[in-house]
């Protein structure tokens, strides 16, 4: 997964957009994926969408604009007519939201290609955020659209001592699911770490985007609390 970073912050239903391209003089757009990824990092970390197109004039220059805003100025077309170049996803700090990619030859504005996709934030939320750690809570995520389960790995002490599984749904990756809030006989005190992402096997740096949490377990009132780290933790893989 591509991304650019963007100087700026901090997881129900969606609705999955129709993929039919809007043409002017036989200019087209490849179509996008059904939800792309802002991270609420600081700088945010933008999922970069790849823009394809043909039917423009060879040779021209295209101007793109994501969600009504420019962001690439004379993107190259060959001499094909074909049009390939990348442009960040819009960023959004919660939830998601439909928006559109439109690629506009220079000089020749009635030769427009434009095409619909939806962007959403990554997050992972939990209540209550102060409960029993054998009690069941809400976990809700969104933004993890690779394939498979997203995978919650208790850590403690270094080591991971449970992994469960999410189910996400959607275009858009989202899950809401009630489990213990730490799934583990006599937890230990002090801070464990929950590591939201989709791969099966821990790794600090995964090959998902992911999502980490703190959680404080305190002896003298038998709870734990929810608490996010100082810099809230959040990302997408390197590369």
């Amino acid at each position: 997964m591509k991304i650019r970073r963007l100087a700026t912050l901090g997881a129900v239903a969606t609705v999955t957009v129709a993929a039919a391209p809007t043409t002017a003089l036989g200019a087209t757009l490849a179509p996008l994926k059904p939800c792309y990824v802002s991270v609420p990092t600081s700088p945010p970390q933008l999922e970069l969408i790849n823009v394809a197109g043909s039917g423009f004039t060879p040779n021209s220059k295209v101007d793109i604009s994501v969600d009504g805003r420019p962001s690439v100025n004379g993107a190259p077309v060959d001499g094909a007519g074909n049009l390939a170049a990348g442009a960040p996803a819009p960023f959004i700090a919660q939830r998601d939201k439909p928006f559109s990619v439109v690629a506009t030859e220079q000089g020749n504005s009635a030769s427009t290609a434009t095409q619909a996709s939806r962007v959403t934030a990554l997050n992972v939320g939990i209540q209550p955020r102060k409960a029993r750690p054998s009690s069941r809570v809400r976990f809700r995520g969104r933004g993890f659209t690779g394939s498979g389960p997203v995978y919650g790995h208790y850590r403690y002490k270094g080591k991971t001592r449970k992994t469960v599984t999410f189910k996400p749904s959607g275009p858009c990756g989202t899950f809401s699911q009630r489990k213990k809030q730490i799934p583990v006989n006599r937890p230990g005190t002090g801070q464990w770490t929950l590591q939201f992402d989709q791969q099966k096997r821990y790794a600090r740096t995964p090959s998902s985007v992911f999502v980490r949490l703190t959680i404080i377990v305190t002896r003298t009132v038998r709870f734990s609390s929810l608490t996010p780290a100082p810099t809230p933790e959040f990302g997408f893989p390197a590369g």
